[in-house]
Order: C-alpha cells, then structure tokens, then sequence
C-alpha cells in the first residue's frame, strides 16, 4: 500500500494537489502564515515560515487527496516510517522559497490588482444581489479565517506574484528546432535484431540434490521461507441482518412514522417570481407601477435604479430574504406588491407563478417507510443484544455462553495473518476493524463489544496465536528439493546463455553457434522504441535500444529462458515521418525546457533566502514522537534529492 503513495508523491497529480491546496489554504482558510506560532518551524524561508500547526493542516489536506486518489487509508506513523513527510515539507519549502525570493527580488502585484482579486471570490459575494461586500469579506476573515485583512492580502499577493513571474518566464519560450528534430529522429528510430534463444531443452536437467547441497539451499532460503503468525479467534456478531426477521411491523408505530416525515416526503409549494431590490421609497413606487404597467423585469429595474433577483420555482425556505418570501407567498399570480421592507433591505416583487404543494399519501409510501422501519428496528434489536451479552460477561458468563444468551451467531474463524488471509486463499482483510482487534489481544484475550458500522457491532475471543516460523527441513523437503532443482535448471539456462554471448564475442558467427549448440535462431527487424517493450520485453528491448552494431548482448526473458542477441542494424526515420513529428513535440519539448528551468529556479530560490527545513519539527506536528518512529532514510533522502 505505502509504495502506491511513495509512486503518487512523484507523479503530476501530487504536483497539481500541493499547488491547488496552496492557494485553497488562502481562500479557504488558514492561520497566519507570518505569526511565531512555535518556536520549532517545519520550514524557514526568509520571510516565509511554516509552523508545526501550518505543516498539520497543509500535510491533512494533502493526505485526504492522496487518499481519495488511491483508495487506501494512510496512517501518519506509515507516512513517517516511508519519509512522505519529508516530500510534503520539501514540497512546501519549494513554494515558500519562491515567494519569499520573489519579495526579495521586488516582484509584487500593485494593491489594486489584489483587491480586484479577492473581488472574484464568491465566497466574498452578497446572496442577494451577488457582488462583492466587503462587511461579508471582513466577516469571512474574522470567523472563518481566522486571518486579518492586511496578512490575507499578503497570501493573495504571494499567488499572484507567483503566476506573473511564471507567466512572464514561458511568454514566447521557444527551444531551438533542433531540439524536438533530434528527440523526434531518436524516437523514430528502429534497430534490426538477431537472437539465439536458450530455454532449459538446452541444457542437461538437474538430479536430485546431495543432502549437504539441500541444507545450503534451506539455509540460504529460510527468510523467504518464514511463515507469518497466525490468529484462530472467535467472533460474535451483533449483525442488524441477523434480527430482520425477528422484526413485527406495529401498523399505529408506521403511521406516526408517516405523520412524523410527511413534510419531507412530499414536495412543498413553489412560487416563481422576480425581486427588485431598490434603495430608496421612491424607487419602490416606480418600480411597482413600471411593472403594473407591463414593463419586464430589467426596464423596471433600470427606471429606479434596482437590482433583479429571479427566483424560478422556490420554496419558501429558500427565499434569502424571509419577509420577502412572506410577501411573494401571499400574493396571486400576475400580482405585484408595494414597497417591502425586508430584512436586506427594500425590494418589489412580481409573482409570476404558482405551483401548490403536493401531499403523497400514506399507500404510496407504505413499503419505503416499512423497510426503513423494519432496518431500524433490526438496529435497535442488534444493540440490545450486545447489551445483554455485555451485561452476561459482568456478571461472570463465559465468552460463549454469554453470547448463545444473547441469541447473537457465534462465528469460528480459521487461523488468518494479520491481513486476514486464510490458509485457503480466501480472504478476511475486508474487517480490517475486527483483524486488528484480534491481532492486538494475546492468546485468550477478548475484547469490549465494539462498534463496526452501520448498526453492527462485535466482540472477539483470541482462541490461539500461532508464532511465526520458518518450518522445518523435513517438513517441506520434497517441496524444497522442487525448487532446488527449478533453481538449478535456471542457472544451467543462464551459464549455456553466458557461454553463447562467449563464443560470438569471440567473433563466431550467430549461424555457426546456433548450429554447434542447437539454438534457434530469431531475426527480429525494424523494432520500433516505443513498441519494442510490448514485443520482446522491457529488459531485451532496453538492452537492444543501448547496444551498437553488431554488440552482443544477453538478457533473461523469464526465470527460465535467456536470450543472447545482437544488434544486426539501426535505421533512420523516414524524413517526412521526423519533420511532421518534429512539428509535432515542439511543445512538449518546450514544456521539458521550462521544468527544467523551474527546478533550477526553485533550487536558486532556496539557497538566496537560506531556507531551512526541520524533519523532526514535521513529525512533532503530526503528533508522533521522532525518537519512537525510525523512518525510512532511503526514502527521505531521496525525497532531498528530488529537489
């Protein structure tokens, strides 16, 4: 699972999810980037410093999107021991180097650019006449945020310096031709082949072994051999499904079931109509009798300098204004009212129309409330039995017996490994709950009924804990004495396989050799790079597309086949083919030009301002202790290194 996340954290989505979560921490709320929040910072980068509480939060975000894009869970204690930790604080060091270098640099929008920003925001926007308000936006700030103005413009300012130095660096970015010319000439390219193929008909079939060579191969092998410990528990299930036909349908209890959710289940009355906010009494006057005089709804508003809000079939509960609504449902269709006094101001309103409220009634619901009641119950029925169970073990029940007094199903589960899977190849991982409760119980160990989700719930008795072991020689030796011999027949293939590439690179012909040694020989023409992967291999068509003419060469095709070859000849690309493609990855060759010079840029930025990162600061802030988790250092080097 962890290496799925390792291969996310150097993919182009990790890229696009840290950038977006960047900027989503400005519009969506963070705390102030610029306060000494603690004395140990994750990252600092001249003006720019993360603290433990902003790593938390950026690192959180970033999880729950790398979560979503793989499936899986991912603990804080995995992510540490595999270094991602390390990846994010590198990452965010990264940006914050950049903005920081920029401030030093003396690249800075002007304020109004800022301010006409933060004006695009919807969350900023009135919900009545749906344009920026700059009370919603302090009050935005000061609830939401938790930011004040002049550091959240700072944050605006930081994107949007970011983007203009970017976009001012790629504006008209041309690599010379020649670039994408040879990179489409080498991708044109194909190679001519020859290969002699060494299978195990070649060579002589291995005996049985000598005692002493089977112990060398157990010895050598015993690791690999190692069984992992197994758990026999016992679960007792407190399953709602279990209780579904115990369930007695009380026909008064479904009827106040009804009565209670109607509302809900029928649809309301909607009106469709206009509101034309106004500022003043005047306005109002004009407006009602510009709209009585037939006037649409804009020329209305234009003559007394209104806005117009359209509501097309709304209920009441979703008018913004509830006087408004109170006004438009008690007019007629095609009337329109005076001058309101609504709670967000004044305003005029022109019903247009009316569609009244449908009631379902109780038939028509019948089976959707009886199945929901019947789940319910089944919930309740489940919960109940858990507590008699409960109550049987305090008052001295055994595990068992407690749980047939429950009248719960009593499940005797095959030993499982710690990822739930059984001797017989069937798996259990998908109560990943109930496997880690019963691998963190000793033999006879039982735990607390616990909830599992969905109105079930479990307790578990730990019937036997099998060590991990690495059996014994005489219990597996005819299966150890099979793959001595697969091993050796391996090894035979490859040694007559290193004997061929001998005698050709001695300048022995492929004809005289195939001949002398019985091989057959396969030509292979005109391999295409990006096809040779799929026709031969990703190791022989590496080893084809890096040799010379005429280079011998030897790769294995699978354990049991090796295929010793040479390159016979490497053609050109058609012309015509290069120069369309040539056209063709210009820009890609363009896009390849500028990461480099961002990654430089980036590595510039870090070493102007002295940024400085703190491992241990990052695991603190995950709550972890750095003494406690020994984290991968090959991973979080290169984590360093990447930058």
């Amino acid at each position: 699972m962890i290496s799925s996340f390792r291969q996310f954290t150097k993919s182009l989505t990790f890229k696009l999810l840290m950038a977006a979560l960047i900027l989503s921490f400005a519009v969506f709320g963070m705390n102030d980037l610029f306060s000494s929040g603690s004395s140990r910072d994750v990252v600092d980068a001249g003006e720019r410093k993360t603290t433990t509480d902003d790593f938390r939060r950026q690192f959180d975000e970033w999880k729950t999107g790398a979560e979503q894009q793989s499936g899986q869970t991912l603990t804080y204690e995995d992510a540490v021991k595999e270094g991602l930790h390390v990846r994010i604080m590198e990452e965010i060091a990264d940006m914050d180097s950049f903005s920081a270098w920029l401030i030093k640099a003396g690249i800075r929008p002007s304020a109004k650019v800022v301010t006409d920003q933060i004006a695009k925001y919807p969350i900023f926007f009135d919900s009545v006449t749906g344009k920026f308000d700059k009370a919603k936006y302090q009050e935005e700030l000061a609830s939401r945020m938790k930011l004040s103005q002049t550091k959240f413009e700072q944050i605006i300012n930081d994107d949007i310096a970011n983007r203009q130095f970017i976009e001012a660096s790629v504006a008209g970015l041309k690599p010379p031709r020649i670039y994408a010319a040879l990179q489409s000439a080498f991708a044109a390219e194909t190679r001519d082949a020859a290969f002699l193929i060494v299978t195990p008909d070649n060579v002589e079939k291995p005996g049985a072994p000598s005692d002493a060579e089977l112990l060398k191969f157990y010895e050598d092998n015993k690791e690999r051999l190692r069984r992992p410990e197994l758990r026999q528990f016992t679960v007792v299930s407190f399953a709602p499904g279990d209780f579904a036909s115990k369930v007695t349908v009380d026909e008064a209890e479904l009827k106040k079931l009804y009565e209670f959710r109607r509302d809900t289940l029928s649809t309301p009355e909607t009106r469709s109509f206009v509101q034309i906010t106004v500022p003043d009494q005047t306005a109002a006057n004009a407006v009602a009798q510009a709209l009585r005089s037939g006037a649409d709804a804009q020329t209305a508003a234009k003559a007394g300098k209104g806005t117009v809000v359209t509501y097309d079939a709304k209920p009441k509960t979703a008018i913004a204004d509830a006087k408004v609504a109170d006004a438009a449902f008690a007019l007629k269709e095609g009337e329109v009212s005076g001058a309101i006094q609504g709670s967000l101001g004044l305003a005029v309103v022109k019903l247009s129309k009316v569609t009244a409220a449908s009631v379902t009634g109780f038939e028509t619901v019948r089976n959707q409330l009886e199945q929901e009641y019947k789940k319910d119950k089944a919930k309740e029925l489940a919960y109940a039995a858990s507590e008699t169970f409960e109550k049987e073990r305090s008052s001295g029940a055994e595990f068992a017996a407690a749980a047939e007094k429950s009248g719960v199903r009593i499940i005797n589960l095959p030993p499982m490994t710690a990822e739930g899977q059984m001797a017989d190849g069937q798996s259990f991982a998908q109560y990943a709950p109930i496997l880690k409760a019963a691998f963190e119980q000793p033999k006879g160990g039982e735990t607390d009924v616990t909830e599992l989700g969905n109105g079930e719930y479990f307790a578990l008795r730990v019937n036997e804990v099998i060590p991990s072991e690495v059996p014994a020689l005489d219990k597996i030796k005819p299966q150890m004495i099979q793959a001595w011999q697969q091993k050796t027949l391996g090894d035979r293939v490859v040694a007559k396989g290193e004997e061929v590439a001998a005698r050709l690179r001695k300048g022995e012909s492929v004809e005289a050799v195939a001949s002398a040694m019985g091989l057959k020989i396969e030509a292979r023409p005109a391999l295409a790079r990006q096809s040779a992967q799929q026709s031969v291999g990703p190791e022989i068509a590496g080893r084809i597309f890096s040799a010379k003419v005429n280079e011998i060469f030897s790769a294995r095709a699978n354990e049991m086949v090796t295929v010793v070859g040479k390159v016979t000849a490497i053609n050109k690309g058609d012309a015509a083919t290069v120069n369309q493609a040539t056209a063709m990855t210009a820009q890609s060759v363009a896009y390849g030009l500028f990461q480099d010079m961002s990654f430089n840029v980036r590595k510039g930025a870090r070493t102007s301002v002295k940024t400085k990162t703190n491992p241990n600061a990052a695991v603190l802030a995950l709550g972890l202790n750095p003494a406690s988790i020994k984290a991968d250092t090959k991973t979080a080097e290169a984590g360093k290194a990447a930058k």
